[in-house]
């Protein structure tokens, strides 16, 4: 994509974002209070630095999907669940899923801060299949759009583990990703 359609783009979004902070400040002032579940998914573009036998290997780039669900038990404590991400890279699938607790921060404008921690189980398959343990953190901030609609950006770090048995070293990858996710709340 070229600069200028980048920046015509970034453009159209910073004025839909705007357009809407009213009606989102009207009617979005009820999210991260308690009772309120979050539901949606992302868009992740990811680097990925493989190890193997504690030793860094090479880094891949990709894009994977993933679904969220979210509920609020007190004001901005959110427990979330990544149900399950699927990257694929050459022909190797690995299945994760994450429990996401999580902290939002009430601004009192369309605007809400948070960061949250990802704990959870990781599953690799490329004629062997391995499990093991992996663990993260996230921050970013989700924008109140249209109603009871987020538009969420976010930072991300994952470290995947999948050592197979008898391994003295770690097997698996490092993650740095860009999040954009869309979610409703209810």
């Amino acid at each position: 994509m070229s600069f200028n359609k980048f920046f015509f783009a970034l453009l159209l979004s910073v004025l839909f974002l705007s357009s809407s902070a009213i009606h989102a400040q009207r009617y979005g002032g009820g999210f991260a209070s308690p009772g309120v579940v979050e539901l949606g998914g992302g868009l992740t573009f990811q680097s990925t630095t493989n190890v193997t036998n504690g030793n860094t290997g090479g880094t891949t780039t990709m894009f994977t999907l993933q679904p969220y669900v979210g509920y609020f038990f007190t004001d901005g404590f959110e427990l979330g669940f990544n149900p399950f991400g699927i990257q694929t890279v050459e022909g190797n699938t690995t299945l994760l899923f994450l429990l996401a607790p999580s902290y939002n921060f009430r601004t009192g404008s369309i605007a809400y801060p948070f960061v949250e921690g990802l704990l959870g189980l990781a599953s690799h398959s490329d004629g062997d299949t391995r499990s093991g343990f992996s663990w993260g953190l996230r921050g970013g901030i989700k924008l109140a759009i249209v109603g009871n609609s987020l538009l969420n950006l976010g930072l991300e770090y994952l470290q995947v583990s999948m050592n197979p048995s008898g391994a003295t070293s770690r097997y698996g990858y490092n993650q740095v990703a860009f999040n954009v996710g869309f979610t409703v709340w209810f």
